[in-house]
């Protein structure tokens, strides 16, 4: 009851001596416990006290507010906080009319994300300027790195200017500059963080870049690349951006190599002084008309696997790369593509046989209905293409679709009857023996298929049986030219029954199954590109589910004449106590002879408090072999981090296998490699 009738008490003491003070028109608000006005006029104010002012708050447990000077003296507990600062200290100043002042024993947050300490901190105009100060991103609580400095001064998005700097990790001081400047604005021009580190080819690596602002929308970056055991290059990357949605990124990397080195043995090229890469990409868009350009030349096949040796498997081992021009006008009618295709192929030693679209010319009329009140709809599509060679066939092919669909339903059942006229046109046709061609194909699909669901307690079950007939008219194609899958169109007169079960829970979980088989009446059938004789079409069971945190899903055919599974496709993620997880990735395809598909990868991963560990283990079950190990283990400190991450990928081609080792630490965004962690390929 005692405290009760206190804190009222208190309360009363606020609100009845809530004072309001005009300094230049600048209204002021003081609350406290006690208030009072000494013999010269000055207000003090003690107990609790609280000032408010524009958009500052400032507080402390006693302040005296000199009126005539617009000064307010802060002493004891005290915090000034506003949009972009949040500081506390033993005792300061500070300036209503022109927002000015000082801390004295300062510590809190400036612009949301650095962490600062300081003997003294004086605020003038947009500029603060401290005196022993200590900065980081690392929070109080776990104040790991810091920057510790004599005096210096900060302003938002212009720089950070500091004198006798230190850099200390764990309170030990690891380097140090007269002085040190940083730009805390988005784009400034200077000399970027360098990147140190190793690849599989070279023992030291160094990257330096210069960021160079050269306009309000554009760009440059410079970066001196450096490589123990291959040389040394340049790399230019140039950004302007036209407006929100369009845009240019160029880049030519020139590299220049000190001779034969062991990556060159055994390859079909004689070793290179001189590569290069050429890349471009642009994007446009003015209204409902787009542009898209990219351009990717490099200066021979091993390009990617000699300067992408510590990358991802796709840069490392890129088979080839693709050089495009797309003009998209996009209308609510209809919609028109012109394409411009150039490949390099990067797995043979000359270009001459690669196929090349250019151009290709679409145009497609948008699904519309064909009377208001009948669910028909038509739509048409003409993909017409220049297909060139340097050695090989070429001509061109006008592939034309048109569409009807007619859409009904009745109680629970549904149909969609769809009716595809093609015709195929070749002009044009180099090292043919006729110089046209045509081709007519029908098509007909009808999916008929019935929704019944049931709710309980716990979950909502729907049972969805399907039944879909698809027809395909045999026509002749042996004799037209081949360019790609679309040149053989197989016959098709099948019949495809699925029944899906799907139980939806109220927690969010779900399972979904899906059985099914079909039946052929031409006596073939293909699973993906593959051939097959017979009448019954593979079993097809696809399950996908998530409870309780497991995630699971598994796509798998099986031939009942061969008595075999032809495809399947698993994973399976399963965590333990929210610390542990271990995943299986499962992958089986007969296909054949050359291009079967099996193999395995297993993951295991778990936290601790910040220390995380993920190791992965990929195997070529096919051919008996271990395709690629990788450990990663992350020290996450929050305000930084420490990861060590081992990869050994073994390629068949060549018969190397190529071991990273890399340590990184990873400080104010930025990732520095640590050197001399590598072995060679083997």
């Amino acid at each position: 009851m005692k405290k009760k009738l206190t804190t009222i008490l208190t309360l009363i003491y606020i609100c009845f001596f809530s004072v309001y003070g005009q300094s230049q028109n600048i209204p002021v608000s003081i609350e406290a416990d006690r208030i009072e006005r000494d013999l010269s006029g000055r207000l003090i104010a003690e107990g609790n006290v609280v000032v408010h002012y524009r958009d500052y708050t400032l507080y402390a447990d006693r302040i005296i507010y000199d009126q005539e000077k617009d000064i307010i003296n802060l002493e004891r507990n005290i915090r000034i906080k506003a949009k972009n600062f949040d500081l506390m200290g033993e005792k300061g100043w500070w300036n209503v009319k022109d927002e000015t002042g000082e801390i004295y024993r300062i510590h809190g947050i400036m612009y949301g994300k650095y962490y600062v300490k300081a003997r003294s901190l004086k605020k003038k105009g947009d500029r603060f300027y401290f005196k022993k100060g200590e900065f980081s991103l690392c929070p109080f609580d776990q104040y790991d790195w810091y920057f510790k400095s004599s005096s210096g001064s900060i302003k938002e998005n212009d720089k950070l200017l500091a004198y006798n700097l230190t850099f200390r990790f764990c309170k030990i001081p690891l380097l140090y500059t007269p002085i040190f400047y940083y730009p805390t604005g988005s784009r400034q021009s200077g000399f970027l963080i360098p990147i140190i580190g190793q690849d599989t080819y070279n023992d030291f690596t160094l990257k330096i870049p210069f960021y160079l602002v050269t306009g309000r929308s554009s760009d440059l970056t410079f970066t001196f690349d450096y490589r123990n055991n291959q040389g040394q290059g340049l790399d230019v990357e140039y950004r302007y951006r036209f407006s929100r949605y369009s845009m240019f990124r160029g880049d030519i990397f020139y590299f220049k190599e000190k001779g034969k080195g062991f990556w060159w043995e055994g390859r079909d090229i004689s070793p290179l002084k001189n590569r290069w890469r050429l890349y471009g990409n642009t994007r446009f868009k003015w209204e409902d008309f787009k542009v898209f350009f990219n351009i990717e030349i490099p200066s021979d096949p091993y390009f990617y696997e000699d300067f992408y040796n510590t990358s991802t498997l796709y840069k490392r081992y890129r088979s080839y790369t693709k050089s495009q021009l797309l003009a998209i006008y996009e209308d609510k009618d209809y919609s028109v593509e012109l394409n411009f295709d150039f490949l390099y192929d990067l797995s043979k030693p000359t270009n001459e046989e690669t196929l090349q679209r250019l151009p290709e010319l679409r145009f497609y009329l948008k699904k519309r209905n064909l009377w208001e009140k009948v669910p028909l709809y038509f739509d048409f599509l003409s993909v017409n293409t220049n297909f060139y060679r340097e050695k090989g066939d070429t001509g061109i092919r006008s592939d034309n679709l048109f569409n009807l669909s007619l859409y009904t339903n009745f109680m629970k059942v549904s149909n969609i009857l769809e009716l595809h006229q093609r015709t195929t046109v070749y002009v044009g046709l180099k090292d043919m023996n006729k110089g046209n061609a045509i081709r007519n194909l029908f098509h007909i699909r009808n999916i008929t298929r019935m929704v019944e669901y049931r709710k309980y307690n716990r979950f909502t079950h729907s049972i969805i049986p399907q039944i879909t007939f698809n027809y395909i008219s045999k026509v002749k194609q042996d004799d037209l030219p081949y360019f790609d899958r679309d040149d053989r169109i197989p016959s098709v007169k099948d019949v495809d029954i699925s029944l899906f079960n799907i139980l939806n829970f109220n927690s969010n979980d779900f399972l979904r199954w899906e059985i099914g088989t079909g039946y052929t009446f031409l006596d073939q059938y293909y699973v993906g590109d593959k051939q097959y004789k017979g009448n019954v079409k593979p079993a097809k069971n696809s399950l996908y589910f998530k409870i309780d945190g497991i995630t699971g899903e598994n796509t798998l055919f099986y031939d009942f004449d061969r008595n075999q599974i032809t495809r399947s496709i698993s994973s399976l993620v399963i965590p333990f106590y929210g610390l542990f997880t271990y995943s299986v990735a499962h992958t089986f395809d007969k296909g054949s002879d050359t291009r079967s598909l099996h193999q395995i990868s297993n993951t295991v991963s778990f936290s601790i408090r910040n220390i995380s560990f993920r190791g992965t283990i990929l195997n070529n079950l096919k051919d008996g072999y271990v395709q690629q190990k990788r450990v990663g283990i992350v020290l996450n400190r929050k305000c930084w981090s420490l990861t060590f991450t081992y990869i050994e990928d073994y390629k068949k081609t060549t018969g190397k296998t190529y071991q990273t080792y890399y340590l990184t630490l990873n400080i104010l965004d930025i990732r520095y490699n640590l050197p001399f962690l590598m072995s060679k390929p083997q």
